[in-house]
């Protein structure tokens, strides 16, 4: 099949967690991408989170979700995910035959051929989830759901003070650092799962953590929420042989130099 997407074309992605997640984290989702030009795309996105009948309202708070976590957006969306859709679409193995996996989520595509609608669905599931689990971050930030990604790492040691502070938005897949307050500087955007994957790898107790900006010696984070998380104190293992928390402290002293 052509690996260039067609344009003006239509595309419809629809996606669902692998069947053995459980509630209230299952869900699906349509995402239909409408370019009509190359240098315009609309998005229609609606997610509805499944197998929640089991549940109450105290149970999915204690989750982290809210009773109306589902979503719907319709509207412009930056050209950018144009050719980022471009790519993964033209680099995945595509095949016609629908395959179903309990620890794999399900992916399918439906497109224009030879002037019919027809479904795919792309073989390396792992790789469209991510890029996936991007862009719907893409689309809260161009909806106004959410903010773009922010991180600031705090290391007080006596009368030094060193900040350092991320920001990353998904709508644009631009990744910026600073440096006490200095100019920001561009990051490569692959950088930012690669310090995700480091950081959020240890656990987060938000109970142990503090609203008011750190004075005392120590090393902190926070991710946007308000919320400052001292290491070893707020932020800690995962488990009595993990090491979270020295492999999180040398990814920062490598970006602060």
């Amino acid at each position: 099949m052509d690996k260039n997407i067609q344009i003006p074309g239509r595309y419809i992605i629809r996606f669902q967690t692998a069947p053995v997640v459980p509630a209230p984290f299952s869900h699906y989702y349509t995402l239909e991408l409408d370019i009509t030009s190359g240098d315009k795309l609309d998005v229609d996105f609606s997610i509805t989170y499944t197998d929640r009948d089991g549940m109450d309202e105290d149970d999915i708070l204690d989750e982290g979700f809210s009773p109306d976590d589902d979503y719907a957006w319709k509207g412009e969306f930056p050209v950018i995910w144009i050719s980022e859709f471009q790519k993964i679409f033209s680099s995945s193995k595509i095949i016609r035959q629908r395959e179903e996996n309990e620890y794999e989520d399900f992916i399918e595509i439906e497109l224009e051929e030879n002037s019919k609608r027809v479904t795919v669905y792309p073989v390396d599931k792992e790789r469209w989830s991510y890029f996936l689990e991007e862009m719907m971050q893409a689309i809260f930030e161009t909806s106004g759901r959410e903010k773009p990604f922010e991180l600031s790492y705090l290391e007080i040691e006596n009368d030094n003070k060193t900040l350092l502070e991320m920001q990353a938005s998904f709508s644009t897949k631009t990744f910026t650092f600073s440096k006490n307050k200095n100019a920001a500087t561009k990051l490569d955007w692959g950088q930012l799962q690669k310090i995700m994957d480091t950081v959020y790898k240890a656990e987060f107790i938000p109970d142990n953590a503090s609203s008011s900006t750190p004075t005392k010696k120590g090393k902190y984070i926070t991710a946007g929420d308000g919320l400052w998380y001292q290491m070893g104190v707020a932020i800690v293992e995962t488990t009595s042989k993990s090491k979270d928390l020295p492999r999180i402290e040398s990814l920062f002293n490598t970006l602060s130099k």
